[in-house]
């Protein structure tokens, strides 16, 4: 098949697209290789919670709507679920992505809304 049959054949169903890759959000620099957003430094007290454990108190040491990176004396392996509460939220839920024995890395389940990672980072900035 050609370029112009493959375009052709595709306008029934929209244009068939052979290769490549389409983005309609336009490269941000200022963001960290690796990561979807910036994270924010930060010293929160927060609670982390393990499946089937009680709440710890963890130092949450930077921030981003997508995860966090935290100092906790816990033993936690990659891939854990865990719940982290942060002050005036109820528990989110996130995954740890590394850890190194006294820092770990985690990704949320589902990202927090800019307006409260900003409310978040105001009040521990107060």
């Amino acid at each position: 098949m050609n370029f112009l049959d493959a375009w052709s054949s595709g306008f029934e169903h929209g244009p068939l697209l052979i290769s490549g890759e389409l983005s309609t959000h336009p490269p941000q620099a200022s963001r960290p290789i690796g990561r979807r957003s910036r994270r924010i430094e930060i010293d929160l007290g927060a609670g982390l919670r393990q499946r089937g454990t009680t709440s710890v108190a963890v130092q949450v040491l930077d921030l981003s709507a997508e995860g966090f990176r935290a100092s906790a004396g816990l033993e936690l392996a990659e891939g854990e679920e865990i719940w982290l509460r942060l002050p005036g939220l109820e528990a989110c839920p996130a995954r740890v992505v590394w850890t190194d024995g006294t820092h770990v890395g985690c990704v949320f389940a589902r990202p927090l809304h800019p307006a409260v990672l900003e409310m978040i980072v105001a009040r521990a900035r107060r």
